[in-house]
């Protein structure tokens, strides 16, 4: 009988100690790789939502824009500029920026007024799409603006409302007009949410008394990877214009995004170290229960090494039928919770970290790297929690053992 056949039947010699911690193991298990999946999904969402409602994975400014905004600051060919991107297959849309004072009825807020190509915006970036009541912008309706999430709750206004805009325009005269709110957002950002004022860019142009330029183009990609091959093309259509991706924009996302790699490590070492705790006791109880039988094994010739192999194959047999039911667990919940999701709007609407909006609906990402980690720190775990059995067992004296009382 060889070891593995032996560590099977004494495991089968105490099914209910077994079935407890292999059960103990599979929930573990299963709860890491959907927890896993709830997390990367998290990021993921986070990371989207940050490039696609906002920043784009690349945008060109007027050199010193960045560090000193100025109405005064344009891109000045940025038709042309906008044109050949596109025409190189990118997504592109043209933005204007303004400060200024919206107010409804008694209600006020400092807005920041944001000029967009309804059209380029729609087919470049996500916002067009997450409004919440009402519609997007439209080239037919010069009077009709869209409000962030909690700028529309500051004003109390809805669809159909009027609101007035106040501001100085670009030649110095006063710049104000009245305009209709056609529609408002989810959360989209905290910057989008509290002040987010968008119109149309001719609207725009009118208003502020602005020709021509663009305080910047917002540029998407259909694969992040090719990011950087992306940057070194519009650098060169970009002419003298400066030109960032998303990750020299928000530094700060890209190295948290970064880091959430590794921080799912800690939280799965914790777990299972009261996993590896039951474990040890389990396997502790089983060395003390067969003390006289590994005296005996002994005493027929066999070597610590085989009572080491024998007791560390129970416990990594245990460890693979709790990796099967595990994994069907955690990939049957992460699969629900990516088809799904939790429906966090009640508790998390309009909630943001760094500035950035969670999604209301918590979706899962299952990923080769969300199952697959949980399984090798388990493996890990219960490798580490075997030895001090094993090796109790081993260096059992094989004459004491087998008068063991």
């Amino acid at each position: 009988m060889n070891t593995w056949q032996m560590a099977s039947r004494n495991l089968m010699r105490a099914r209910r100690r077994s079935s407890i911690t292999v059960l103990a193991m599979a929930l573990a298990l299963g709860i890491m790789i959907a927890y896993s999946g709830l997390f990367d999904g998290m990021m993921s969402g986070m990371k989207e939502n940050a490039i696609m409602l906002d920043m784009g994975h690349i945008q060109i400014h007027a050199e010193g824009y960045r560090d000193t905004p100025s109405i005064y600051t344009r891109i000045t060919d940025a038709e042309d500029i906008t044109q050949n991107i596109i025409a190189k297959g990118y997504m592109a849309s043209e933005r204007l920026f303004a400060n200024g004072l919206v107010a409804k009825g008694n209600s006020s807020a400092g807005v920041m007024l944001r000029g967009v190509d309804a059209e380029g915006e729609e087919a470049a970036m996500q916002l067009p799409g997450h409004v919440k009541n009402g519609k997007w912008l439209s080239k037919d309706d010069q009077h009709g603006v869209v409000l962030g999430f909690r700028l529309a709750k500051t004003l109390s206004a809805k669809i159909g409302d009027e609101i007035v805009f106040v501001s100085q325009a670009a030649d110095g005269s006063m710049a104000n007009d009245l305009y209709t709110v056609r529609g408002t957002l989810k959360s989209a950002g905290e910057m989008i949410d509290r002040s987010g004022l968008f119109m149309n860019i001719d609207a725009f142009r009118e208003l502020m008394v602005i020709e021509n330029g663009a305080h910047e183009i917002v540029v998407t990609i259909d694969e992040e990877k090719n990011l950087e091959e992306a940057v070194g093309n519009i650098k060169n259509m970009a002419k003298e214009n400066e030109v960032l991706s998303w990750q020299e924009i928000n530094p700060s996302l890209f190295e948290m995004l970064n880091a959430s790699k590794s921080m799912m490590i800690p939280m799965i070492v914790i777990t299972y170290i009261a996993i590896a705790i039951v474990i040890l006791n389990a396997m502790l109880m089983a060395v003390f229960e067969r003390i006289k039988e590994y005296g005996v094994m002994k005493a027929l010739g066999m070597g610590p090494l085989g009572i080491f192999n024998m007791v560390v194959a129970e416990t990594m047999l245990m460890a693979i039928t709790a990796t099967v039911l595990g994994l069907l667990l955690g990939i049957s919940l992460s699969w629900y919770f990516q088809t799904y999701g939790i429906d966090l709007t009640s508790v998390a609407e309009g909630a943001t970290f760094s500035g950035v909006a969670y999604n209301s609906i918590w979706k899962s990402k299952l990923t080769l790297e969300s199952v697959l980690q949980p399984v090798i720190v388990l493996y890990i775990m219960v490798a580490l929690a075997a030895i001090y059995p094993a090796v109790k067992a081993a260096r059992l004296n094989p004459i004491e053992a087998i008068h063991h009382n």
